[in-house]
């Protein structure tokens, strides 16, 4: 999920965008202030690149807003913003040291840390997870139970979208030799409307939108649940000990600053990602963009009114171990969260 090329549009919304972390209790910093940020002089600001896990789109514009209306040298930053490639390892850069954030999947990130990478999360930028099960069959009492003996598309046995069926099949009871998790790349959209598979694991900011989009009708189901989720939205993560906590906090709060911008004025986001991706001044591309943002802003805010960048430690535990529970990794890995 997550922001990554696994979670973002195919089809005709390609290059739109899509459906893009021990922590403490949240404190006042949490919220943007000019007491939080660090000196905004020229001279003091920390220099610093960020990386993004794809190529140009809507669901990375807080980071363009941060940047193109000061937030990030409010902040006391000097922020160079840098897109993967579309084969590069999502944390490859930032442990080798060419990247010193990355906003990134959050399960993704455990998984590598739990690997041996040293990367730890601060901040959770989407509070709710934007993976889930999206089926055009009616639902039963128990809507995951909608899984048994069916097709499951995925886009391969990795990552986020693997991680979300293995999680909706851990939540109802069932195993993978009841559902039969099928490959279709990344044509879900495709594989659930021609009858190749029942059902898929999709994203709220980018498959939903495309059903939404052609008026096909479907239902979706959370992968675990709400009131005590199993996965964690997508974040922004470092390297333990490359940066300060200073500077983390005002990383945090800029790009926080910037999500509330957007949820308040809709259009700052739609102007700093057109000098990005130029075909968004199309009237077809502009809509399917307009559809990703309202959805990824829900995303943000998650139950509360305005977005916020809280990191749910309970949610992480239970991460850690529905990963190692579905066989992803051994042990839930420790110290992946940093405390700001």
């Amino acid at each position: 999920m997550t922001i990554s090329r696994r979670g973002l549009l195919g089809g005709a919304l390609a290059g739109v965008g899509a459906g893009v972390l021990s922590a403490c209790a949240p404190t006042p910093s949490s919220t943007p202030t000019p007491g939080a940020s660090l000196s905004s002089s020229a001279a003091a600001r920390t220099s610093l690149t960020i990386g993004m896990t794809y190529i140009p789109n809507i669901q990375f514009s807080p980071l363009y807003v941060a940047r193109d209306q000061g937030i990030f040298a409010d902040h006391g930053l000097d922020v160079t913003l840098r897109h993967h490639g579309q084969q590069e390892d999502a944390f490859g850069a930032v442990t080798a040291g060419q990247e010193d954030v990355v906003l990134a999947s959050s399960d993704e990130a455990v998984v590598a840390a739990a690997n041996g990478s040293s990367l730890a999360t601060f901040a959770t930028c989407y509070q709710r997870f934007p993976a889930e099960v999206m089926t055009t069959l009616p639902l039963p009492e128990q809507p995951l139970d909608v899984l048994k003996g069916i097709k499951l598309g995925i886009p391969g046995h990795f990552g986020s979208n693997y991680y979300a069926a293995l999680c909706a099949l851990h939540l109802s009871g069932l195993t993978e030799q009841e559902v039969t998790l099928t490959d279709v790349g990344y044509t879900q959209v495709t594989a659930l409307t021609t009858g190749n598979v029942e059902a898929i694991v999709g994203y709220r900011n980018n498959e939903l939108v495309q059903f939404q989009a052609q008026g096909i009708e479907v239902s979706t189901v959370p992968v675990s649940d709400p009131a005590a989720p199993s996965l964690v939205g997508p974040g922004l993560v470092t390297v333990r000990d490359r940066l300060s906590v200073d500077v983390l906090r005002a990383v945090r709060d800029a790009v926080l600053a910037a999500e509330i911008a957007i949820a308040e004025n809709p259009a700052l986001a739609m102007e700093a990602t057109e000098k990005e991706v130029p075909t968004l001044s199309e009237p077809e591309q502009r809509a399917a963009a307009e559809a990703v943002l309202a959805e990824t802003i829900e995303l943000w805010k998650g139950d509360q009114d305005t977005p916020h960048a809280e990191i749910d430690e309970a949610a992480f535990e239970r991460m850690g171990q529905l990963l190692t529970d579905v066989g992803i990794i051994d042990a839930p890995p420790s110290n992946t969260l940093l405390s700001l």
